[in-house]
């Protein structure tokens, strides 16, 4: 039986917005319309909202530590998981390699661990159990000391570095948490904001090996697709089942007069058939 996952990047959702009640009616009303079991959210800055979505969909609700503008990653989930939910925040990188930003000064600070947490559940399904982990990167959007301009083009360079290899960073440490649950056997969903496109070298990151990932909707039929054919690496891989949805509407906003897909769902390989 398949099981439907949702992943909704919610947009600085807050009891404080005065559009709140609407929000909240929206959200609701359309999870409930597409049947969703396990709903992962980013851009949660408000634990008393997350509860208001949970009171009103009958499901439990889990959040992550929020970083410095009180933004976090959260769960809703229509049944109680297997194991208690569990935060991942720790970099996986080659010894001696710092993760960096600039702060509101303009002075650049390492930071120790994620600014921005994942957060895992284990659910039951089908006998089974899938460990899902939703996830925030470090989005494109720069600043420069509070401001979003700047006319220093060193520094502007010098920021987008450092926001980049953050994102990377983050993409590498969860392809690693990942890879341990793999080599257990586990079942494994990481879906979330991923803040860049379905080719980008940070995205390409957590798919694992190369190969085999769907093309469009047809590959979920498709005999002769590559996805179809099952080979040695697919132990490893995470497929973005995103690509199942039809081109027209595979996008999370538009920008620079372009649809840009940002929000993904990487499913594993036994559990990249039963998600939808």
């Amino acid at each position: 039986m398949p099981i439907t996952i949702t992943t909704w990047n919610i947009q600085n959702f807050t009891r404080n917005d005065p559009a709140y009640d609407n929000k909240l009616d929206h959200l609701v009303d359309t999870l409930q319309a597409l049947g969703s079991d396990v709903v992962a959210l980013q851009e949660l800055l408000d634990p008393d909202a997350l509860q208001d979505i949970g009171e009103r969909l009958g499901f439990q609700h889990f959040a992550a530590t929020p970083d410095g503008r009180q933004n976090r990653v959260a769960f809703l989930t229509r049944n109680a998981p297997a194991q208690p939910p569990r935060q991942v925040d720790q970099w996986r990188l080659p010894p001696g390699i710092q993760v960096r930003r600039v702060d509101a000064n303009g002075d650049v600070q390492v930071l120790p661990q994620f600014a921005r947490p994942a957060l895992q559940i284990t659910v039951p399904h089908n006998g089974s159990e899938i460990d899902i982990i939703t996830v925030h990167l470090k989005s494109k959007l720069l600043t420069f000391g509070g401001r979003f301009s700047t006319s220093d083009e060193t520094l502007r360079a010098h920021t987008a570095y450092l926001a980049l290899e953050r994102r990377a960073a983050e993409s590498t440490s969860i392809r690693e948490h990942a890879t341990d649950l793999l080599t257990a056997g586990r079942n494994v969903v990481v879906l979330g904001d991923l803040n860049d496109g379905s080719e980008a070298a940070t995205t390409q990151i957590l798919y694992g090996p190369g190969g085999s990932q769907p093309r469009g909707p047809d590959d979920a039929t498709r005999a002769a697709g590559a996805f179809q054919r099952a080979d040695a690496s697919d132990g490893q891989r995470l497929f973005n089942v995103v690509k199942f949805v039809s081109e027209e509407t595979r996008w999370s906003r538009r920008y620079n007069g372009q649809n840009e897909l940002l929000d993904h769902i990487l499913a594993s390989e036994g559990d990249r058939k039963s998600v939808v």
